[in-house]
């Protein structure tokens, strides 16, 4: 179902799209059936904090979930919910087809399952933010892509909470901005060690904040493309 819009005169009233709640629902489960999986199988009851559930691809996990729960009937309850998708949209679709292209993280060597969990929340991320797309429960146009972006930088700044506060733990590295050691990225690496790690972790988010907004352009061209033909 859509988010629906009245007339002015008429009481406002939105609708929550079940099928974006319920792929939170399961993308939940299948987060907890991973972190035990690892936890007690992978490493023998011996927790790895580098798997902590906060990345950027967990994210449509939480704000599905907290897209979900908005109940509100107001325009602010709707803008809060098509910011949220609009987000899992763009950041979503860039980060799925990057985690697919650039694989490795995904590999459990010896563990068939959970590298195929890897393989599989991926490709959901990049379903749910196309079936976004198509729904068109997002914004369009390039102004409102500014819309997603407090919600990009609340989440990196509790992923450093994060980082700091399981350091002691081990090697905790959310967003992939842990102040600790420089990025684990290919050329991201080398250009912390030129303009050093607070600058590289700044340069680092922004340029994921600007690959989102080539996703979100690409997919507004597309909208248009089909609204003419």
């Amino acid at each position: 179902m859509r988010i629906m819009v009245y007339s002015r005169e008429s009481r406002v009233k939105y609708k929550t799209d079940k099928v974006i709640f319920i792929t939170g629902v399961v993308l939940f489960a299948l987060e907890i059936w991973k972190q035990l999986t690892i936890w007690l199988v992978e490493y023998g009851g011996n927790y790895d904090v580098w798997y902590f559930p906060f990345q950027l691809c967990s994210m449509p996990m939480y704000l599905t979930i907290i897209y979900g729960c908005i109940s509100g009937t107001d325009a602010r309850s709707d803008l809060m919910r098509r910011s949220i998708l609009t987000f899992i949209q763009d950041y979503g679709l860039l980060g799925g087809v990057m985690a697919l292209v650039v694989h490795e993280g995904l590999i459990h060597k010896g563990f068939l399952l959970l590298t195929l969990h890897g393989f599989l929340w991926h490709a959901v991320m990049i379903m749910l933010s196309l079936y976004i797309f198509y729904k068109k429960l997002s914004y369009r146009g390039s102004a409102s892509f500014i819309r997603t972006l407090p919600v990009f930088v609340i989440s990196a700044g509790v992923a450093e909470l994060i980082n700091v506060a399981l350091h002691k733990y081990g090697d905790c590295d959310m967003f992939y901005i842990s102040p600790y050691h420089n990025n684990v990225q290919v050329v991201f690496h080398d250009i912390d060690g030129i303009i050093g790690r607070p600058a590289g972790i700044l340069l680092y988010l922004v340029c994921v904040a600007l690959g989102a907004y080539i996703v979100h352009k690409i997919l507004d061209v597309i909208s248009v493309h089909f609204r003419r033909s």
